[in-house]
């Protein structure tokens, strides 16, 4: 049982840690000069394949990405309006 709270606040924080670095002035700016093609310009496909790929690394369920994806694009939208 704490495990599955641990992981379920792990996808929280990276969920609002994603949702957060597209307001982040600096990495905008990085963006548009350097990476500014996907993944790397899109909330939802940033956060899939780099917590995708965390969550391999760690050991959680990979389907906990998708989770962390549309938690961090809904953070961006609320962030933004």
């Amino acid at each position: 049982m704490i495990e599955l709270m641990n992981e379920i606040l792990n996808v929280i924080g990276l969920g609002f840690l994603f949702g957060a670095l597209f307001v982040f002035e600096p990495y905008n700016t990085v963006v548009e000069k350097y990476f500014n093609y996907k993944p790397f310009n899109c909330v939802l496909c940033l956060s899939f394949w780099c917590s995708l790929i965390l969550y391999l690394i760690v050991g959680f369920n990979p389907v906990y990405a998708i989770y962390t994806a549309m938690l961090a694009e809904g953070t961006y939208r609320k962030l933004i309006s």
